[in-house]
């Protein structure tokens, strides 16, 4: 004979609550191993490389964790990420997703651009602390509230708002930026700074910004 046991009432009713407060535990930690963003613009032809296949990506597409953004000589692209921040990425660029972790107490964003040129706005975040990471070849930027520019190609990197500390690859040199100052010869194990000029800085912004449609 199979028994049968009854819950008492009280207990019935605490399991909703039960449920509901699971609920919103989880619900208050996020982290982002699949969607971390999506597509706000683009001009060109730029392409997404998920789980070893390459296809064009659209205005309106869904960024995740782990892709691989792609774009040539003529495209560009505007990434709105889940915490509001926002990556301008400028032509014959590569930049990996590689963790966005958003939790009630803290925020962690890493990303790697493997090639060309970019710009990140961090969003104000006040849920405790907030560290981003941009690695290029060269050197691992730390970020925390603040808009960053880089190019590889250049092997520039620059504060625009805020205050970026830099670490070079090769050697460990370290240095760290107010807005306005840049740092180049990161390749060489060096942070040695770097006044581009008002018209300069211009154009290098320009490469990175949309094209008026």
């Amino acid at each position: 004979m199979v028994r049968t046991m009854r819950l008492p009432l009280l207990a019935c009713r605490a399991a909703p609550i039960a449920a509901l407060a699971l609920t919103l535990l989880l619900a208050s930690t996020k982290t982002f191993a699949g969607e971390a963003g999506m597509v706000a613009g683009i001009n060109g032809a730029p392409t997404v490389t998920r789980a070893g296949a390459t296809q064009p990506l659209q205005r309106g597409d869904s960024v995740a964790v782990g892709d691989r953004i792609t774009t040539d000589a003529a495209a560009k692209v505007k990434i709105l990420l889940s915490d509001d921040s926002v990556l301008s990425i400028g032509p014959q660029t590569e930049v990996v997703i590689d963790e966005l972790l958003l939790g009630s107490e803290s925020r962690t964003g890493k990303l790697r651009v493997l090639a060309g040129r970019f710009k990140l706005a961090i969003s104000a975040w006040f849920s405790g602390p907030s560290d981003y990471e941009i690695a290029t070849p060269t050197a691992v930027a730390g970020v925390r509230g603040t808009v960053l520019w880089g190019d590889t190609t250049l092997d520039a990197i620059c504060a625009l708002q805020g205050t970026v500390a830099v670490r070079t690859v090769k050697g460990d040199a370290t240095a760290t930026l107010g807005a306005g100052q840049c740092v180049t010869k990161m390749a060489a194990g060096e942070t040695k700074p770097l006044v581009p000029t008002r018209e300069e800085l211009a154009r290098y912004l320009k490469e990175v910004s949309l094209d008026a449609p």
